[in-house]
């Protein structure tokens, strides 16, 4: 299977299950937490529910009655366990990627990331994978707990007007359902998910669905 990539003003990506393969340690991070607090691991429904939103609304999930300071040092705790995994697993970026990244650089397109990942998380991502080499600080967009998460597409239409892009020409990448329905809500009009064999496939005429950045032509 291979997907000839349309051209276009932008390209916006998801980072976290999208730019790098994170599921397994995610999720493997969140269920020790879940474990700590409440007993018992996370289940497949809320992991699919939480996916991609950020910790703060997990958390919030879990402990709904906790203050602010309670819920970050809990969030800290997971975020100090996904990090260790991450390197005992000697995680990099996901298949394709980087080719697709630098071919778009030598093309000079504008790209920009748009995370729901913690800023904690994405000061680690940008010198750990040498983010620098296809992004500017600035169009660097994770973190943000001024606006709110997807699947809402706040992100994607901040992202899009960091970078000048419209969204009738602006493609995203994401990988989750949440995000997907974000990036389609934002106006792309392309969407290419990156997926999972095992999650539900989305209808949706502007989402194309391929396995991996591999797949990618330009």
């Amino acid at each position: 299977m291979s997907f000839r990539l349309p051209n276009a003003d932008g390209y916006i990506f998801d980072f976290n299950g999208t730019l790098y393969w994170d599921s397994k340690e995610n999720r493997e991070a969140w269920s020790a937490i879940f474990s700590m607090v409440r007993g018992s691991a996370i289940t497949d429904e809320e992991f699919s529910l939480l996916n991609g939103r950020t910790d703060d609304e997990t958390v919030l999930y879990l402990r709904p009655d906790d203050s602010f300071p309670e819920r970050e040092k809990i969030a800290m705790d997971k975020e100090r366990i996904y990090k260790e995994l991450c390197l005992e697993h000697r995680l990099t970026l996901s298949p394709g990627s980087e080719e697709l990244l630098q071919a778009l650089k030598e093309r000079n397109s504008r790209m920009a990331i748009a995370s729901s990942a913690p800023k904690c998380n994405m000061d680690w991502y940008i010198p750990e994978y040498r983010l620098g080499r296809f992004f500017t600080l600035d169009t660097i967009i994770a973190g943000r707990t001024d606006i709110p998460s997807k699947p809402d597409p706040a992100i994607f239409t901040l992202a899009m007007r960091t970078i000048g892009t419209k969204p009738e020409r602006t493609i995203i990448f994401e990988d989750s359902e949440s995000g997907v329905k974000a990036a389609l809500a934002a106006g792309a009009f392309l969407v290419v998910r990156i997926k999972d064999p095992g999650l539900e496939s989305i209808r949706d005429e502007r989402v194309i669905e391929i396995p991996s950045f591999s797949e990618i032509s330009l």
